[in-house]
């Protein structure tokens, strides 16, 4: 089904396109840039979204299927973690408090941006040296639950 999809367009014209006008459609109507007026905005919208996936064409459809493919594996990695600080015993509410989580935080944070930034440019990571990496980084979370603030 996938495959008949992508022989159809669907990821290179439709969802890109569909993606840009619900965008450029929610700005216009929240920055009232050319007034309240629903119909002037989507017309606007309808022309940007066709310029945009006709200047990014395929290539637009493909960066949006990293983008978005990446960022599912980031959500899912998160939602381990929270798993397992409340397996653990943490509270999830107070992780901000604490200068050292929120410092652990920030820092997976920067590599989530970083590789994701270098992933739309093109640059790919090693996944056997970005999965070494994020078992060290739950490793250190893991010590830091478990043995508590000593």
């Amino acid at each position: 089904m996938v495959s008949n999809l992508q022989q159809l367009g669907f990821f290179g014209f439709l969802l890109p396109w569909l993606f840009m006008f619900a965008v450029v459609f929610a700005l216009l109507l929240k920055s009232k840039a050319l007034g309240e007026d629903k119909k002037i905005s989507g017309v606007i919208s309808l022309v940007i979204a066709f310029f945009v996936v006709g200047f990014g064409g395929p290539a637009l459809g493909n960066f949006f299927i990293d983008l978005f493919g990446a960022a599912a594996v980031v959500l899912a990695g998160i939602l381990v973690i929270i798993l397992f600080v409340a397996l653990t015993g943490g509270d999830i509410s107070k992780l901000g408090s604490n200068k050292a989580t929120l410092a652990v935080v920030i820092g997976i944070g920067i590599i989530i941006f970083a590789t994701l930034i270098g992933t739309a440019f093109g640059v790919r990571v090693n996944w056997e040296v970005g999965a070494i990496i994020f078992v060290i980084i739950v490793m250190a979370i893991a010590v830091y639950f478990i043995g508590g603030n000593s």
